[in-house]
């Protein structure tokens, strides 16, 4: 066991030497002054009698027990203002599931990407031991981060890139433009299907794909080409389509291409406003083999109060007993 204030015993400590040296200090100047009183013929008669003995006997050992619980009392208190904790060393069980989360951040995506991070957020939330990457994705991939399943830090990526979307923020856009051309669809989904470590390693592998399938310019990979090395590689692919609506009917052609890739891959194609798409894919992905394994160490306190609480009710009880003895 260990205190998260360890200085606190000492500051005690160091008060209560200025509070003794301040009694000491009082308690002889009051002898002092006493020199002067007038004294009792033949005392040593009274405090020769026995039962004058025993009751001073008796009264010494209550205030002796008095200060000895009164000290109880207040290192207990100190103990547990430092917070006595206990430190253990757990692993904790991770799923041997990889995530990446593919966003187009393209000029055509602009008005959706915001909804799109909310969608991935509560995926995550859905999620339990996965790690989970975000690539954003224009001209060329960036990486916004790697796979991790650090929940709280994920959270807080979210957070800024929505913070990012809202407040017209270009940071987000950064690295996105090296490319001949806009939304190379093909290029960003075969850079996502690289951004897995550990290729060799048996885990499961998957791409949840944000687009709206509006490429322009000259891609290294098509679409479809990108589709066969994911597949190649183990990898499903889940697409989401924000511009797949009955009210655009020349996007049809754009979507049955994304449908037929990432349904060639093993995954799924939702548009962004099914109600099925944050189930469904968290459905599917769960139904994907996986087995536990071990993640790293991590350093654990946990508060332990419990004792110093149980001397301090003790110690109060017995004070209370003991002060209605010294009254009697």
């Amino acid at each position: 066991m260990e205190l998260i204030y360890w200085w606190m015993p000492m500051l005690w400590a160091l008060l209560a030497a200025v509070a003794a040296g301040v009694v000491v200090l009082v308690y002889r100047r009051g002898r002092r002054r006493s020199v002067g009183g007038r004294a009792i013929a033949h005392s040593d008669r009274l405090t020769a009698l026995p039962g004058y003995r025993t009751a001073l006997a008796r009264y010494r050992a209550l205030l002796l027990a008095f200060g000895a619980l009164a000290a109880i009392v207040l290192v207990a208190g100190v103990t547990l203002a430092s917070r006595p904790v206990a430190t253990s060393i757990v692993y904790p069980q991770l799923s041997n599931r990889d995530i990446v989360l593919c966003l187009d951040v393209s000029g055509s995506m602009v008005e959706y990407d915001t909804e799109l991070v909310e969608v991935f957020g509560q995926l995550v939330d859905e999620f339990e031991g996965e790690r989970v990457s975000l690539v954003v994705f224009n001209a060329s991939a960036v990486t916004y981060f790697p796979l991790t399943s650090d929940y709280g830090y994920i959270r807080e990526q979210f957070a800024t890139i929505t913070e990012q979307f809202v407040n017209e923020d270009i940071a987000y856009f950064d690295g996105t433009f090296f490319g001949d051309g806009s939304s190379l669809i093909g290029d960003g989904l075969a850079a996502c299907s690289l951004r897995f470590d550990t290729p060799e390693a048996d885990r499961s592998r998957s791409i949840i794909l944000a687009t709206d399938n509006l490429a322009v310019g000259e891609s290294i990979f098509t679409l479809t080409e990108a589709g066969e090395l994911a597949s190649e590689a183990g990898i499903r692919v889940y697409g989401i389509n924000p511009g797949d609506s009955g009210a655009r009917e020349y996007l049809a052609r754009f979507a049955a291409e994304f449908q037929g890739v990432v349904e060639g891959t093993g995954g799924s194609y939702f548009g962004i406003d099914d109600p099925r798409t944050i189930d469904a894919i968290v459905e599917r992905i769960d139904a994907e083999q996986a087995t536990i394994s071990r993640g790293a160490p991590q350093l654990v306190k946990a508060d332990q109060p419990a004792l110093p609480v149980v001397f301090a009710f003790l110690g109060l009880a017995g004070l209370i007993a003991l002060a209605w003895r010294l009254q009697r």
